[in-house]
């Protein structure tokens, strides 16, 4: 059976999105991101095999990743730092690390944007 499971981190970080007119001046968020793996599972007689990926083993190798953007000024890691470049970034740098499945970026509180396996 496919089960998918996610942890959760918040950062902050500062960008400027060059020629836009509201956000083209160096601005901050709070940023809430949901990390998604998805796997069989095995059914066996271990825990392990009745996990897609341990919730801690999961949050660290993560965090890995999502520390480099974490009170940064993204403007130094990206042409255009993007909830969408953002997100795709988190989701390739995963791959390879866990089972992912998706990535959601939430920049501040009513706007994110969801990359999946189905879609990156």
């Amino acid at each position: 059976m496919q089960t998918k499971i996610g942890v959760e981190f918040e950062i902050d970080f500062a960008h400027t999105l060059k020629g836009h007119p509201k956000c083209g001046k160096p601005h901050g968020h709070t940023a809430r991101i949901i990390v998604e793996a998805s796997g069989e599972l095995k059914t066996g007689s271990t825990y392990e095999d009745n996990m897609v990926i341990e919730f801690d083993e999961m949050k660290k190798i993560c965090w890995q990743t999502i520390q480099q953007l974490d009170h940064t000024d993204l403007d130094d890691m990206f042409d255009f730092p993007t909830s969408e470049n953002i997100a795709m970034w988190i989701f390739e740098n995963l791959k390879g690390k866990i089972p992912i499945y998706g990535v959601k970026f939430f920049e501040g509180n009513n706007k994110y944007c969801e990359i999946t396996k189905d879609n990156a």
